[in-house]
């Protein structure tokens, strides 16, 4: 499971794998903590080269489809495309092949930055959106370093000693750092650990999740999977999401929900989760 948080706007895409092929879209008012459910896709969804426009009305995706179908169709076996989530109705498609490329980073609500792209599919131009290449762009632009949404407000923290490899990376909201373990992939579909940190540095809970960040305004949210009440036809494999506020770095997380033993969060308005810490 993964998370886009829109820059300026209070909204999230949740990206859920499972089960096996399937995917589901959701979109979540992080202000409201409401779900609206949205299009299942049978094939797979390359979360870390997706994107979600500032103002979230706008998701970027990269996916692949292995049928002959979508070969005859002219989509190829991947392609990049644009949508209006909670939904992948294509408003532009561009066919790629291979896994290699196809990402996509919003610079503003209506262009898009990409890696180089073949002709969009006759069906499914772009229209008013303004594609941009990578490679079309010099060394000094700066837009070459822009990143998406998911990597926003990130900072690495070098190991001892090293010029180049992290431990870690954190994301500071008011005077709480969330801290995120490095690892050879991410997203990944194993749990990542993370630690909430005081503004001294003191750590405040360590915990597992698929995903965790700040919000627009207010929290950390974290996200594992969890039965409730959503499912693809003939199935019954379920997610959860939590709000976790930690503005004032107690030991009481969401809803008031505290520590004994474990961090109690509650899932707003799914379910509760069990989030073991080490403390």
């Amino acid at each position: 499971m993964f998370i886009l948080l829109a820059r300026q706007a209070n909204v999230g895409v949740i990206l859920r794998r499972g089960p096996t092929e399937w995917w589901r879209v959701t979109l979540w008012d992080t202000l409201h903590d409401r779900f609206e459910a949205g299009q299942w896709f049978r094939g797979r969804i390359y979360p870390e080269k997706c994107d979600v426009s500032p103002n979230g009305k706008l998701l970027v995706y990269f996916v692949g489809k292995w049928k002959p179908r979508s070969i005859h169709l002219g989509y190829s076996d991947t392609w990049t495309a644009v949508s209006r989530p909670p939904y992948l109705t294509a408003l532009a498609l561009w066919p790629i092949g291979g896994t290699y490329g196809g990402q996509g980073v919003f610079l503003d609500d209506r262009t898009l930055l990409g890696t180089p792209l073949l002709p969009h599919h006759p069906d499914h131009p772009p229209g008013p959106l303004r594609m941009i290449e990578y490679s079309s762009l010099k060394k000094t632009d700066p837009r070459r370093e822009t990143v998406p949404s998911w990597q926003n407000g990130w900072r690495g923290v070098l190991a001892p000693g090293a010029a180049t490899r992290y431990t870690e990376f954190r994301k500071t909201s008011g005077e709480i750092t969330l801290g995120r373990e490095v690892e050879l992939r991410y997203p990944s579909r194993r749990p990542t650990l993370y630690t909430l940190y005081r503004a001294a540095g003191e750590p405040v809970a360590v915990f597992e999740a698929h995903w965790a960040d700040w919000g627009s305004a207010r929290a950390a949210g974290g996200c594992g999977g969890r039965p409730c009440a959503d499912r693809p036809p003939h199935h019954e494999k379920q997610t959860g999401v939590a709000s976790i506020d930690c503005a004032t770095g107690r030991e009481a997380f969401a809803d008031g929900g505290a520590r004994v033993g474990a961090t109690l969060v509650t899932l707003t308005p799914l379910r509760s989760l069990l989030v073991q810490s080490n403390r």
